[in-house]
């Protein structure tokens, strides 16, 4: 009753999750990924228990068919599950039971598995796969590109409720010490895959921000630059010009800094108060230039 893809990115080694379904809060129950361990998805006849004991296992240091084979054995439901399990390292387990209701399947391959049942046609899972093969951007962006192509093929029989989206960073991504991970849930929307999108999309333009403003405070003006600019191309919402104009102030582009903060203020009036309580030379100066005009 719902698709799925599960990712290892082979340049970070951050792994993912995202799903899309005409069921509920779809979060609560399919996705699953822990740092280090892997990822799982368990659908159909859905165990949430599923996700933390095959990762649990996989931490234990069993091969992801072992530890999938694990969860089945003695399971008098197993015909009715569809599991994957993604270990950190892009080995893969995929179990689609027989008496899951069709259309129902699975392909995977290195690093990578799309699954789904209850689908409107044979075509999703296969349109899923071609997608992400051809897919370019985040992680979290070509899995949304995935669940896009299988929406495109029909889906979720009975249409479109909930989708999520959990992503655990590679250890290189906590040691340059910026925010990592990504789980963001839409419980229930009329076009849950777009509102995932647009989410995902403003998530990044909050992490640029917050890179700017990191590369800013080492020094390094010319990556603060161009995070600030990637933050602009990106939905984003007042906050983030707000603090952006802060940003741009440091780089001595006051002109860029006037427009966004006189942009944030007219948009939402709180943030000039919080202009007046801010301290320091950025502020005070963007607040001399302000009440000129």
């Amino acid at each position: 009753m719902t698709y799925s893809v599960l990712v290892r990115d082979a340049e970070s080694g951050a792994i993912g999750v995202a799903v899309q379904s005409h069921w509920f809060n779809v979060s609560r129950t399919v996705p699953c990924v822990r740092f280090g361990v892997g990822a799982a998805a368990t659908q159909a006849l859905t165990d949430p228990s599923y996700g933390w004991r095959g990762l649990n296992a996989l931490a234990d240091g069993l091969e992801p068919v072992d530890a999938l084979q694990g969860l089945l054995a003695g399971d008098a439901d197993a015909a009715h599950r569809q599991v994957a399990l993604l270990a950190a390292d892009g080995r893969i387990a995929v179990h689609t039971g027989s008496d899951c209701i069709r259309e129902a399947s699975h392909l995977s391959g290195e690093g990578w598995a799309v699954m789904g049942n209850l689908l409107a046609t044979d075509r999703v899972v296969p349109a899923m796969a071609e997608a992400l093969a051809g897919a370019v951007g985040t992680l979290a962006e070509r899995m949304i590109a995935a669940l896009e192509a299988g929406e495109t093929e029909g889906g979720d029989l009975r249409g479109r409720q909930s989708a999520a989206i959990r992503v655990a960073p590679a250890h290189t991504e906590l040691k340059e010490g910026y925010e990592a991970g990504v789980d963001i849930s839409v419980p229930d929307h009329p076009d849950p895959i777009g509102e995932l999108r647009r989410l995902v999309e403003v998530d990044r333009a909050y992490r640029a921000l917050r890179r700017a403003q990191t590369a800013l405070e080492s020094g390094d003006a010319p990556a603060g630059r161009e995070e600030l600019q990637l933050a602009s191309t990106l939905s984003h919402g007042v906050e983030v010009d707000f603090w952006a104009a802060i940003a741009w102030e440091q780089l001595g582009e006051s002109e860029i800094a006037d427009r966004l903060m006189l942009m944030a203020i007219e948009r939402q009036p709180a943030f000039g108060e919080l202009l007046e309580r801010l301290h320091g030379p950025t502020s005070e100066e963007l607040r001399r230039r302000l009440r000129l005009r």
